[in-house]
């Protein structure tokens, strides 16, 4: 078998030729497309990474917002409750204390009332106790004589000022005796007698009758009324048991 050289010369020559031609003209744009493409493409994996970071943030601050919503929202709602409990109690105390008040209220106005009502019923005991001894009186009072009781309404003339006394049954303004039963001409000059001695002038007098007095005296005039008589004591007694400690 012989070879060729020179055909495999030209051959060697031309596949030279076709490398530099494939990679001046095709191996190179291709090259230089492919690492436009890989550029870009890196590009677009840069984009997409950073969209991805930008992306994982945003989902990171909607989770810290929700976070901070949500302990906002428990720290709002723990502070109603707070409020809501501290109202309660106080709306519980005031009711409470509204309650205290107007129990001691409808205490004071129960004990009040009953002790109205005790004193009232007392004064009409001592009313009818009193109605029952001037009933009791009436008759050993009838039996009493003007003597009994001339004594003691000379001292409480004899105990009143000195002005008094001497205004006390003059001429310009007679005086009034009241007796429980009409009185003789005898009685009458006694009294007259007593009344001018403790007043220590001549005394003039008007003489009338009340059976109420049940017996005894009451002289009354000008600025003065004196009672010496059995009902005014009754009534005394009477004031004194309605009102024990005056």
């Amino acid at each position: 078998m012989r070879i060729d050289w020179w055909t495999i010369g030209l051959q060697t020559i031309n596949l030279v030729v076709l490398l530099w031609l494939l990679g001046r003209f095709f191996f190179r744009p291709m090259a230089k497309v492919v690492a436009d493409r890989q550029a870009a493409a890196n590009a677009l994996l840069d984009d997409a990474k950073a969209a991805q970071d930008k992306a994982e943030a945003a989902i990171r601050d909607a989770e810290a917002e929700r976070d901070r919503t949500i302990a906002a929202r428990e720290a709002a709602l723990d502070a109603a409750r707070k409020e809501a409990e501290g109202q309660r109690a106080k709306l519980v105390e005031a009711a409470h204390a509204e309650v205290q008040r107007q129990r001691a209220d409808a205490e004071m106005a129960i004990t009040h009332a009953r002790g109205q009502a005790e004193a009232q019923m007392a004064r009409h005991a001592n009313e009818l106790a009193a109605d029952m001894a001037a009933r009791l009186l009436e008759g050993p009072g009838a039996k009493l004589p003007l003597s009994a009781f001339l004594p003691e309404l000379g001292q409480a003339l004899s105990a009143l000022p000195e002005t008094t006394r001497e205004a006390l049954a003059t001429s310009a303004e007679s005086a009034h005796l009241l007796s429980a039963r009409p009185l003789g001409d005898q009685d009458k000059a006694a009294a007259h007698e007593a009344i001018s001695r403790a007043l220590g002038h001549e005394a003039s007098l008007t003489f009338d009758a009340d059976p109420a007095l049940i017996a005894g005296l009451r002289l009354s005039g000008g600025m003065a009324v004196l009672d010496v008589n059995l009902r005014a004591d009754l009534d005394r007694v009477t004031a004194k048991l309605d009102n024990p400690d005056g």
